[in-house]
């Protein structure tokens, strides 16, 4: 159990850093459209807005799952349940968006299916 929750956290961060990569790529497509007149300034700037506060928290999430020690939990479900749980606090007081949350989750989910060897069974709780 203890290896499943270390290989967890290690192949999270892989996923949370191509994340980020992805959302760096919708920054500069965002730029791409602006130049070529594809979008107006205002959905530039509301685009870049979300762009940016989803980066911001990834990054607070990253510093979590940073900071998390692994030997504490006895299950995967347990550690993903307190990461779960710490990012929702931190979300709502730090004003992050709803969209960065469920990228998150996504990338969770996706790591526990391949860790746990399922595709789906037991792992919509969160």
């Amino acid at each position: 159990m203890k290896n499943q929750i270390k290989n967890f956290l290690e192949i999270l961060k892989l996923e949370l850093e191509d994340l980020k990569d992805d959302l760096h790529t919708l920054k500069k497509e965002c730029e791409h459209k602006l130049k070529e007149g594809l979008i107006t300034n205002y959905v530039h700037m509301e685009n870049m807005a979300l762009y940016d506060n989803e980066l911001h928290g990834l990054k607070t999430f990253q510093n979590i799952v940073n900071e998390t020690e692994s030997d504490k939990f006895d299950s995967l479900d347990n550690l993903i349940v307190h990461l779960n749980e710490t990012f929702k606090i931190t979300m709502k007081s730090c004003g992050y968006a709803e969209a960065g949350r469920i990228c998150i989750q996504r990338k969770m989910l996706k790591v526990a299916r391949y860790i746990k060897g399922t595709k789906s069974e037991g792992l919509n709780h969160f």
